[in-house]
């Protein structure tokens, strides 16, 4: 096949999962599904299990309800080996989810293991299993994805079934490949924007990105320079290494991110053996709490002491205060809704 769709069928079979099929087969891709593509009477796990180890590429449609799907969970488990194990790639939609839920298993995804380890509790093979489909899962979500709510799956579908998403990875020879690997090593972008997708994705950083292009200034921007299915953090350091300059967006849930805090620690990191420059923005939220580390900071940061308990951990949790500390402190803008957002001629000056 040249995809394998892994899906929740009772929350997703009827919609984002068979609009998503019927597209790939517009497209002339040749799609599995287990409702399309079983044979009545054809043992389920077998039959799956070659079908994702004949297939190019996975879509995964993660939804509410995924991890308590013991099926969903095993099919993930699969292709999270084929990927680690060939060239092909794994293709992550969010839907209706927070990705970081999924990555951290909170929540509903919490819920759902809790229920798995208690059910399994005492077969030490199995629980073994368990932790596999965890590990499979913090992968997958590792990876860029699209993230969409359930009203809007339809304007995403022809992004997601587009040929560049399809074709294997190249091969390793050959001077064209070595060429477009210097090229995109050698990418600089004037800004990259620090900010808590949960927040501002698609209010103010949105905003903030549109006026930074309109003022001709190339911004890093995620959904358009990470290709889908690549790992994220990975590309996002390359991003931050590859930036004249810096903006950090400072919303409520900031500190609650580990993703925008080790964003921030490679941030201070880069500027320490350059002249490039930090502009703070504090989106809705007091820029004192941010500075103090109190309130809602505070308690994200608790939380992290809390789970990283490790002493390497907890050093690394140090490194970030430190870094929120240094960043708080610069001068800044202060939000209080997308109608002030405004482009002030220093702002430009301080980019250039």
């Amino acid at each position: 096949y040249d995809a394998f769709l892994s899906f929740r069928g009772s929350e997703t079979r009827h919609h984002i999962a068979a609009s998503l099929y019927k597209a790939l087969l517009r497209e002339g891709v040749h799609a599995f599904t287990d409702d399309q593509s079983l044979n009545r009477g054809e043992q389920i796990q077998p039959a799956l299990f070659n079908a994702i180890e004949g297939s190019r590429v996975f879509y995964v449609v993660i939804s509410k309800g995924y991890a308590s799907s013991i099926w969903c969970l095993q099919e993930l488990a699969r292709i999270c080996y084929c990927v680690e194990t060939s060239a092909r790639r794994v293709l992550p939609i969010f839907y209706d989810v927070d990705p970081s839920e999924v990555r951290k298993q909170i929540g509903c995804f919490g819920k759902a293991f809790a229920k798995h380890e208690e059910r399994l509790r005492g077969d030490k093979e199995t629980m073994e299993e368990v932790q596999r489909w965890r590990e499979a899962l913090t992968r997958v979500a590792n990876r860029s994805g699209w993230v969409i709510g359930n009203e809007s799956y339809c304007v995403h579908i022809p992004e997601m079934v587009r040929k560049k998403h399809l074709s294997l990875l190249p091969s390793t020879s050959g001077i064209a490949l070595a060429s477009s690997t210097i090229i995109h090593a050698i990418r600089t972008y004037d800004v990259f924007v620090s900010f808590r997708g949960l927040d501002t994705r698609n209010n103010f950083a949105a905003l903030l990105l549109q006026a930074l292009h309109r003022n001709g200034i190339d911004a890093f921007n995620d959904n358009v320079h990470v290709m889908k299915g690549e790992f994220i953090e990975y590309e996002l350091y390359k991003a931050i290494d590859g930036s004249r300059n810096f903006i950090v967006v400072f919303s409520k849930n900031y500190a609650s991110s580990t993703w925008c805090l080790r964003e921030l620690a490679r941030i201070c990191k880069n500027i320490e053996t350059s002249t490039r420059r930090i502009l703070p923005i504090f989106y809705v939220v007091d820029p004192l709490k941010v500075q103090k580390q109190s309130g809602c900071y505070e308690k994200a940061f608790l939380d992290h002491e809390e789970r990283f308990r490790v002493a390497k951990e907890r050093e690394q949790v140090w490194r970030w205060r430190k870094a929120l500390k240094q960043v708080s402190h610069l001068p800044c803008l202060h939000i209080q809704n997308e109608s002030t957002l405004f482009f002030p001629s220093w702002f430009r000056r301080q980019l250039d």
